[in-house]
C-alpha cells in the first residue's frame, strides 16, 4: 500500500500537465546600428554639417551603450518575460536591437526661412526597436520612438546628442507587456503536420512514429535551454511508448532543436478487437497547452485522423476444374503486413528456434538461414496449423467424393513471402484435396501457387503485382484469378475483416 501511495505521488508530481514553461530572456543587444555620411559629404559645401552628423553619431552610440541598464529598467519585467543581459546564447529567447538615423536640415548662411525666418535648422531623429528570435531569426515585431526639433541655430554634435539620447526616456520605448502580447500573437500556433509511417494494422503490437511538423514556419523563441511553449500530442486509442498513455508532451525547444523543424515519437496501435465502433480509426491531436511561466486555456493546434488496417484478412481460394472438381477453402484472420522497406524488418538466426524458448515473432520478420539466406515472413495464420476453414467441396462426378486433408501431414499453407529462391513477394497458397469413391481413400490433388508442375491443379503465381502489393499494405480488398493450360481456375480473394 505505502509503495502504491509513492507511485501515486510521484505521478502527480511529474505528470506533464502540471510542469510549467519557463519565464522568456530578453537580451539588449549593446551595439546601436547607424549609418554615418559617406566621405564624399565631407568635401561639400557643408562640410561642416555632416562632419558635425558623424561627431553625433558617435556620442549617441556610446550614450545609447551608457544606457543600456536605464533602457532595461524602463521596459521591465513580468512574470512571463524579463530584460537578462546576462543570459548566455542557449537562454536567451529573443533579441531586442536598436538602430538610430537623423535627418538634418540646415539652412546655409544667408538663408531664411520664409514662413519661420528664426528657425535656421531642423532636426528629425528616430530609433527602430527590432525584437527577433535569434535562433530562426524572425522578426516578432517593430518598434519606433521619433521626435522633431527646431532650433534658431545649428546645433553641435553634443546638442544633438543630447536631444537624440532623450528620447530613450520617452514613453514611447516599447514597454514589457507590449512586448509580450506581440510574442504571444505570434506564439499562438494555428495549424501544424501530423503523420504516422508505420505498419498500417492495428493489432496492438505493431509500432510506428508519429511525427509532428509544420508547427507554422518556425516556433518562436525557442531557446535550446530555456523554452517558452508546451505541447502535447494526444491518441484515442494507441499508446505512445515514452509515456505508455496516450499522450505525450514536448516543449518548443525540443521541437525546433531537433530535426528540422519536426519531432517524432514511438506509437504502439491499439488492437481493433478491443473496440466495436471506428475500428479503422485513430484520431492524433497536437494541443499547446502552456506559453511562458503558465498555462493556458488548451488550444488544439491541429487534429489528424490516421487510417489503420483492422486486424487481417479472410483468405479464401475457389478451385474450379469443370467437370472434375469445385472447391472453396478459406484461411481466417490472417495478418498480412508488408513493409516498404525491408532492411528494418527484425532477423532471426534458424538456430534460435531450435532452443527450448524459440523468440516470439511478429510480422513482418526475416530468418537467416545459413547457406541459403533470408526467408522473409510477412503474414500470419491465426491457425499455426494453417488448416483452412471449408466453405464448399463437389467432385464433378456423381460417383466420386472429394474431400479436404485436414491433418498436421496435409500440404495446406497461406503465407505471404519473399525468400532467396523467389525474391519477389508472393503468395505461397495450397491446400491437399482428394477425389475417390469414398473418403480416407482416393487420389491426391495439391491445389496450390507454389509449382510450376504443369497439371490441372497447379496455378503458378510467383509475384505480386505492384498493384496488389499497394493494396494489401492499405488493408483495401484484393481478388485474383489464376487459370492454367487444363482450363481450370484459382480464384484468391483477400477480404478485409
Amino acid at each position: 500500500m505505502k509503495g502504491y501511495l509513492i507511485a501515486i505521488l510521484l505521478f502527480i508530481l511529474l505528470k506533464p500537465e502540471v510542469i510549467q514553461a519557463n519565464r522568456g530572456k530578453i537580451k539588449i543587444a549593446e551595439k546601436l546600428n547607424t549609418e554615418k555620411a559617406p566621405p564624399d559629404k565631407m568635401e561639400s559645401e557643408v562640410a561642416d554639417k555632416w562632419i558635425r552628423h558623424n561627431q553625433m553619431i558617435d556620442l549617441v552610440e556610446a550614450g545609447y551603450l551608457s544606457r543600456i541598464q536605464d533602457l532595461a529598467y524602463i521596459i521591465g519585467n513580468n512574470q512571463n518575460l524579463e530584460i537578462d543581459q546576462d543570459a548566455a546564447n542557449t537562454m536567451k529567447n529573443f533579441i531586442l536591437s536598436a538602430s538610430f538615423s537623423c535627418i538634418p536640415d540646415e539652412l546655409p548662411d544667408g538663408v531664411e526661412n520664409e514662413e519661420q525666418p528664426e528657425i535656421k535648422a531642423s532636426y528629425y531623429f528616430v530609433f527602430y526597436f527590432e525584437l527577433s528570435d535569434p535562433h530562426t531569426n524572425k522578426i516578432v515585431s517593430m518598434y519606433e520612438v521619433d521626435a522633431s526639433f527646431t532650433a534658431a541655430t545649428r546645433l553641435s554634435a553634443h546638442e544633438q546628442a543630447e536631444l537624440a539620447l532623450n528620447l530613450l526616456n520617452e514613453p514611447g520605448i516599447p514597454t514589457i507587456d507590449q512586448i509580450e502580447a506581440d510574442i504571444t500573437a505570434q506564439a499562438d500556433y494555428q495549424a501544424a503536420k501530423i503523420q504516422y509511417a508505420g505498419t498500417g494494422t492495428a493489432n496492438g503490437k505493431n509500432t510506428g512514429k508519429v511525427t509532428v511538423s509544420r508547427i507554422r514556419d518556425n516556433v518562436i523563441g525557442e531557446a535550446k535551454s530555456n523554452p517558452i511553449s508546451a505541447f502535447e500530442l494526444r491518441c484515442e486509442k494507441g499508446r505512445f511508448k515514452k509515456t505508455n498513455a496516450r499522450f505525450v508532451r514536448f516543449e518548443g525547444n525540443e521541437y525546433y532543436f531537433g530535426e528540422p523543424n519536426s519531432i517524432s515519437f514511438d506509437y504502439e496501435t491499439y488492437n481493433c478487437a478491443d473496440f466495436e465502433d471506428d475500428k479503422t480509426e485513430e484520431k492524433f491531436t497536437l494541443v499547446q497547452v502552456s506559453r511562458f511561466s503558465e498555462r493556458i486555456v488548451e488550444k488544439v493546434v491541429q487534429e489528424e485522423k490516421i487510417e489503420f488496417n483492422c486486424g487481417s484478412y479472410d483468405i479464401s481460394a475457389h478451385y474450379t476444374a469443370p467437370g472434375f472438381a469445385d472447391a472453396k477453402v478459406v484461411w481466417r484472420n490472417v495478418s498480412v503486413l508488408i513493409p516498404d522497406d525491408f532492411t528494418n524488418i527484425p532477423v532471426y538466426q534458424a538456430e534460435d528456434f531450435i532452443n527450448d524458448e524459440p523468440p516470439e515473432v511478429i510480422v513482418p520478420y526475416a530468418i537467416n538461414i545459413p547457406g541459403y539466406g533470408h526467408e522473409y515472413y510477412l503474414s500470419e495464420c491465426m491457425d499455426e496449423l494453417e488448416i483452412p476453414e471449408i466453405i464448399s467441396l463437389s467432385a464433378g462426378l456423381s460417383e466420386a467424393v472429394l474431400w479436404l486433408d485436414r491433418g498436421e501431414e496435409a500440404l495446406n499453407k497461406c503465407s505471404v513471402e519473399k525468400t532467396p529462391e523467389n525474391p519477389f513477394v508472393h503468395l505461397v497458397l495450397q491446400f491437399d484435396l482428394y477425389i475417390g469413391e469414398n473418403e480416407g481413400d482416393g487420389e491426391q490433388i495439391t491445389v496450390g501457387t507454389d509449382s510450376d508442375f504443369p497439371n490441372p491443379y497447379t496455378f503458378p503465381w510467383k509475384k505480386l503485382e505492384e498493384e496488389i502489393v499497394t493494396k494489401l499494405q492499405s488493408g483495401e480488398e484484393v481478388r485474383k484469378v489464376l487459370r492454367n493450360q487444363s482450363g481450370s481456375t484459382l480464384t484468391i480473394h483477400f477480404k478485409p475483416n
